[in-house]
């Protein structure tokens, strides 16, 4: 049996509980007793003690929404812009292992001990080794992981008719773009489900979790959509889907079937507790209304959507609405780094609403804090073992040195969540334990070399891969400008839209 004691300045075991100069006793994964460090220390005899008086203890922090990617879409080639323009980009292929393990081992020098990665195939004529290999990369690591294959045949490039619009384009066009469908159609509806039937067969377990990962409503045939919500009921899966990210595909709601996505969904029997809406930022009082209804759960990706210029999803009305929101970066950081508690700290700056009244309501620091770590362990079924540092879970600790926030002076009166929110980043993440196994400590990974992983990745990357992204990407600007020409008759109708309560902030009273 291993043994370990571990203690700090502050222990944080959820958004609302803090044990000063508190220490938990962890016996093999679990976490066995928490309280002071003077009871700990006293009652328990560890094999091995970790942390300090300038530490701050906090559960292992959960990345609810992101696609898995080590290197980034701006390390590769792309610019961000808006969404439905910016997807028409092609990248040289990189070693989908390597590119994994080299995120799965950032997330956890940031402090995150669990993720979700909703996986777009790098080579759909070989899925399942590509599956296999992502999953490889996560056990290897030891960061728990819930992997949902995407599906997307619908609605390809625009939101429409697609067969009248590439007939449209120009001759180098209408070439494209069947080769185009042509690839997407190798991974299928019928691939699709064979493959969440094999991963969910062949890798559930307490570190892998197999969901469902239809891209988004209006991307997905409705019956296919209904088979997912069967299969996700016969097996206890969960469902994951991009819901309302843009203003286009809230448009298309209302156009196509009279409401909106969510009200679509609802009608359908999709929607429950079972499934977490990722973005939702394009949302009505009524859609915040069916989320509350049905108990589905939505992620907010605040960088990602200021990036690719979504907006701002409702965050403060949603909670209070009584809708579980978790907090996911889906690879698109502030910083494009990974820094989950920058993530953190941009989620409560940016839900500071604007009032004039004194100590007006807005979100909190402790709501913050259980987006990105109790609710985002619920979305992603993890939610009876981590997400708290309660006797009897799993022990996904994380130890961040307080020297630096708090240099050279630090009011002793301040919450810890405040110091973390106000001045914490991902480098002063010391030490992380998931299951109990020290997989970073003091600022370095225990179980795998660093430097090897991103020397094989860099060996993965092709020679001449800038010439081969300029070739691939050539036709891409005339698609989008061509998208974007189709689009117009929505814009101006956006633009006669009555913009208040959600779709800009600053509206509100």
């Amino acid at each position: 049996m291993s043994t370990k004691l571990i203690y700090g300045k502050y222990l944080v075991t959820d958004a609302e509980t803090v044990i000063p100069s508190g220490a938990l006793f962890v016996e093999d994964d679990k976490i066995v007793d928490v309280g002071t460090h003077q009871r700990i220390s006293r009652e328990h005899k560890a094999q091995t003690t970790l942390g300090s008086s300038e530490t701050l203890i906090i559960p292992g922090l959960v990345n609810a929404h992101s696609h898995g990617k080590g290197i980034t879409d701006f390390q590769r080639g792309q610019i961000d812009d808006t969404l439905e323009t910016w997807k028409w980009r092609t990248y040289p292929r990189i070693d989908p292992y390597y590119d994994t393990l080299w995120s799965a081992l950032s997330l956890l020098e940031n402090g995150v001990t669990t993720t979700m990665h909703n996986h777009g195939l790098v080579n759909p004529e070989a899925y399942e080794d590509e599956f296999a290999k992502l999953i490889k990369a996560y056990l290897e690591a030891g960061v728990r992981v819930a992997l949902a294959p995407t599906l997307n045949t619908e609605n390809v490039f625009v939101y429409g008719d697609n067969e009248t619009f590439i007939a449209s384009l120009s001759p180098e066009l209408q070439e494209l773009c069947p080769r185009i469908l042509k690839n997407m159609a190798r991974f299928g509806e019928k691939e699709y489900f064979d493959a969440v039937e094999k991963l969910y067969n062949e890798y559930s377990s307490e570190k892998v979790h197999i969901f469902h990962g239809p891209v988004s409503p209006q991307w997905v045939r409705d019956e296919a959509l209904r088979e997912i919500k069967k299969q996700a009921l016969q097996r206890s899966m969960r469902i994951h889907i991009h819901t309302q990210q843009t203003q286009l595909q809230y448009h298309y709601g209302l156009k196509r079937y009279g409401k909106t996505l969510l009200a679509h969904l609802e009608n359908m029997g999709f929607l429950g507790p079972d499934v977490t809406c990722g973005h939702c930022v394009w949302l009505s009082r009524d859609d915040i209304d069916i989320l509350a209804r049905t108990g589905a759960s939505v992620t907010h990706h605040p960088a990602c959507n200021l990036r690719v210029r979504n907006g701002i999803s409702p965050v403060f009305d949603l909670i209070r609405q009584g809708v579980r929101v978790a907090l996911g970066m889906d690879e698109k950081e502030f910083a494009d780094d990974k820094d989950y508690i920058a993530e953190m700290r941009l989620t409560a700056k940016l839900h500071r609403l604007p009032s004039h009244r004194l100590d007006s309501d807005h979100l909190r620091p402790g709501e913050v804090f259980k987006m990105g770590t109790e609710n985002g362990a619920e979305v992603l079924g993890f939610g009876e073992s981590v997400g708290k540092l309660e006797k009897g879970r799993q022990a996904d600790i994380v130890l961040l040195d307080l020297g630096r926030i708090c240099e050279p002076f630090m009011y002793a009166g301040h919450h810890p969540l405040d110091m973390l929110l106000y001045r914490g980043q991902g480098r002063d993440v010391r030490t992380v334990l998931v299951g109990g196994e020290i997989l970073l400590k003091n600022g370095k990974l225990t179980q795998i070399d660093r430097e090897e992983v991103i020397r094989k990745l860099r060996e993965s990357i092709p020679a001449d891969y800038e010439d081969q992204f300029t070739k691939a990407n050539t036709l891409f600007p005339q698609l989008r400008a061509a998208i974007a020409t189709q689009s117009e008759q929505s814009y101006e109708e956006i633009e006669e839209w009555e913009k208040n309560p959600y779709y800009f902030l600053n509206n509100r009273f």
